[in-house]
């Protein structure tokens, strides 16, 4: 039985009002709730998970693609964020809704189809850019040498 079976981790971070709630809250039967402040090893958490319920913030959906990590995205901050959604639901590994029982039928979904949660899983792998932190960085320290190179020459131009 798939309710018997589940287990669900809920990492607060720093919202100590977030986390009282959710210590306080009956879950009922049939699920194992753990609930988490701040936690430093988010890595391990996410690639021990089979679902991730988030906001679609940049880095966490960068690193659940890395992961391999199928998103539920809830919230997201206009303007910086609000193109992560499509993003990621384009890329065929998560989707939004702000409505909680929509949130729950949508992952219990997942959950009860492995083939889809499969699917979804490679969706988010074949988007993970892992290399993308370096690629920036070689990016810019080329336009850093770029431009010291070309103020170089304007100097040696004006000692002629």
């Amino acid at each position: 039985d798939q309710k018997k079976s589940s287990q669900l981790v809920v990492v607060c971070g720093n919202n100590q009002q977030a986390k009282q709630a959710l210590e306080g809250k009956s879950w009922g039967s049939g699920v194992s709730v753990h609930v988490k402040g701040f936690v430093e090893n988010m890595d391990e958490w996410m690639r021990a998970s089979d679902v991730l319920v988030t906001k679609a913030g940049p880095g966490t959906i960068a690193e659940a693609s890395i992961c391999g990590l199928p998103c539920l995205m809830f919230s997201y901050l206009p303007g910086q964020e609000a193109g992560n959604i499509p993003y990621v639901e384009e890329a065929g590994f998560g989707k939004y809704s702000g409505q909680p029982d929509n949130i729950a039928s949508t992952v219990s979904g997942w959950l009860k189809s492995p083939e889809m949660l499969k699917n979804m899983q490679q969706s988010a792998l074949d988007a993970a850019r892992p290399e993308a932190t370096l690629d920036i960085a070689r990016d810019l320290a080329a336009i850093v040498f770029a431009t010291e190179s070309k103020k170089r020459e304007k100097v040696a131009v004006l000692r002629r």
